[in-house]
């Protein structure tokens, strides 16, 4: 199941749930979002610069240190903090889908003629 989905579906019923479930997301986010974010800001960030997208790459880059923030303060949960990431990071899934991914494939695709014509 898609993180989003599976945190949608949090429903504690109580305060005493949030640290078993903020647990869960650390988890998530140690195992499979910073490693993802740290490959894009190795390979995609530097791309939308040279493209001249600075101000995309520095969006991408904003919104991955709100959420590094936002696990550390699950140190201490509460739902609003987890609603807030979870919303952070739809926010950021648009972002990459919406513009991000545009832009890289319409590079990508230029790069990709552009050694074509050369050979």
């Amino acid at each position: 199941m898609h993180f989003i989905s599976a945190m949608r579906q949090v429903n504690p019923e109580s305060e005493s749930d949030l640290p078993e479930i903020a647990k869960r997301v650390r988890h998530v986010f140690a195992t499979d979002l910073d490693p993802h974010f740290i490959e894009e800001e190795r390979y995609a960030l530097p791309l939308l610069r040279e493209a001249g997208h600075d101000a995309l790459a520095d969006e991408v880059f904003s919104q991955h240190e709100i959420m590094r923030g936002m696990d550390k303060a699950l140190d201490t949960p509460t739902t609003a903090l987890l609603v807030d990431f979870v919303h952070m990071l739809e926010k950021h899934i648009e972002l990459e889908e919406n513009e991000v991914w545009d832009v890289l494939d319409a590079l990508l695709e230029q790069q990709n003629n552009e050694a074509a014509t050369q050979d």
